[in-house]
């Protein structure tokens, strides 16, 4: 069935003369386009789009048709995750999913940037399938690095190799670019600058990563192209990003936690459209405990920010920035039947969740399974290295180390391994080419935590490398 037959029978299905497949009856519809909160609403679906949304009134049904009774009850558009790392959080898509679905996300907007760094364009291609066929749905952007430096990016596909994933609907385009890359000389520097050009010659947008970019190099990143940012730590910077047209994306996840640091936003007598909230990935003890994208939003209750505010954060305001407001975002005739049932505008606490007109997750439990995602046996051997020798490290005097400020920021600082009180909590830091081609490098980590013994990874941000920490060479 073609798009317009399929308007066709959602244009018969409001005027009465097909019934529907689900009828979702007396409940209060956030519109958010205008930020509304209507009572007495009725949402009429056939298949996986929105036939009929308004008034109370009577609908024709068959022996087929689900009636749903939204009495006292709030229905929102279906939650929009607009940046997360959904294949770089230690835990397979599959799982990801399990736990998606309880919490009223029906469309993930994720980057596939961590096996693209470590497999090259072998580790994008089979992250995107794990993706597809799934019960929530799923977009993607492509890589524009893989790695920080070119002696990092020895995994890197050319950009002729990314053009087919940019020719898929479901890529939206390029995935955050720091924006000191952009202005790189050299090969590097002139591949993003040729990825950049491409995409936006396709139609695609560029996602930008603009933490400390100062007020020049910030207009110049918008000359560019960049259409976003998700890193603004203060009232000032979502401000001045606003200012020229950025679509700012304040984050509540794993990495960071912003919603405390800059409600004050939400006081300003400014618009609020081009604000999106969204959780830049979160980890499995914080998914556990806290939530996905629902525990973003209770967050940003708690502070008292408007839940209309907040609720088009993560429904319009989402849909429009990646040009996907004609299929999602709002409860809209037309639209994918996208939505999620809470008790009320201050609780959100999903009872019933529902993706392209399927029921998802309802009365405490998921209806539907992930979809089983399977990698070839390759892409579990990536380690090449064979023999490597630990750099020697000092014992006496003074030292370099990286101090850790928090879970996301380190700070070079300089101690004397002689004074207890200055080496305290000071352990070893190993990074190791895993590939064996650039050896190893061995320093000094300050504030871990780590008392005993060692802790390593074979996957790590934006590089190649195996890292590794411990207290002594003989653990790690």
């Amino acid at each position: 069935m073609n798009e317009f037959e399929t308007r066709l029978i959602l244009s018969k299905v409001a005027l009465g003369e097909i019934p529907p497949d689900t009828v979702i009856t007396k409940g209060t519809l956030f519109n958010s386009v205008t930020r509304e909160f209507i009572k007495g609403q009725s949402i009429w679906i056939k298949g996986d789009r929105i036939a009929y949304v308004g008034p109370d009134h009577h609908f024709l049904k068959n022996q087929k048709t689900e009636v749903i009774d939204a009495s006292d009850m709030v229905i929102l558009p279906g939650l929009i995750e607009g940046h997360t790392h959904s294949v770089g959080n230690r835990y397979g898509i599959a799982e990801f999913v399990k736990h998606v679905i309880p919490t009223g996300v029906t469309t993930v907007v994720t980057e596939v940037m961590e096996t693209g760094t470590i497999s090259g364009k072998d580790g994008i291609e089979y992250s995107v399938r794990g993706l597809e066929g799934q019960p929530t749905r799923f977009y993607y952007t492509i890589p524009p690095l893989c790695g920080l430096t070119p002696s990092e990016e020895v995994m890197a596909p050319s950009n002729e190799a990314l053009i087919p994933f940019l020719k898929d609907p479901k890529c939206l385009g390029i995935g955050e670019i720091y924006w000191g890359n952009i202005f790189l000389e050299g090969v590097q520097g002139k591949r993003v600058k040729d990825l950049i050009a491409i995409a936006l010659r396709m139609g695609k947008l560029v996602e930008g990563h603009t933490t400390g970019a100062n007020e020049k190099k910030l207009q110049a990143c918008t000359d560019f192209g960049i259409s976003s940012c998700h890193e603004p730590i203060t009232e000032e910077e979502i401000l001045a990003r606003l200012r020229l047209g950025y679509w700012v994306m304040i984050r509540e996840g794993s990495v960071r936690k912003e919603l405390s640091g800059v409600s004050g936003i939400f006081r300003k007598k400014i618009d609020f459209r081009r604000l999106i909230l969204s959780t830049d990935g979160v980890g499995p003890v914080e998914f556990l405990a806290e939530g996905y994208l629902d525990g973003s939003l209770r967050s940003g209750l708690k502070l008292g920010i408007p839940p209309e505010v907040l609720y088009q954060m993560v429904t319009i305001n989402v849909a429009e920035h990646f040009r996907l407001d004609h299929l999602i975002g709002s409860l809209s005739p037309g639209r994918k039947a996208d939505l999620v049932i809470i008790p009320s505008p201050n609780e959100f606490s999903p009872q019933l969740v529902m993706c392209d007109g399927r029921i998802i997750f309802k009365d405490g439990k998921p209806q539907v399974e992930p979809k089983k995602v399977v990698y070839p046996e390759h892409l579990f051997k990536t380690v090449k290295i064979e023999n490597y020798t630990i750099p020697p490290l000092p014992t006496h005097g003074k030292v370099r180390v990286m101090e850790m400020v928090n879970r996301l920021v380190t700070k070079e600082s300089v101690i004397d391994l002689d004074q207890p009180e200055e080496s305290e909590d000071v352990i070893m830091v190993l990074a190791l080419d895993r590939l064996g081609n650039r050896g190893a490098f061995m320093g000094f980590l300050k504030g871990f935590g780590l008392q005993r013994g060692a802790y390593g990874t074979t996957t790590s941000w934006d590089s190649l490398d195996m890292i590794v920490v411990g207290c002594n060479p003989q653990s790690m």
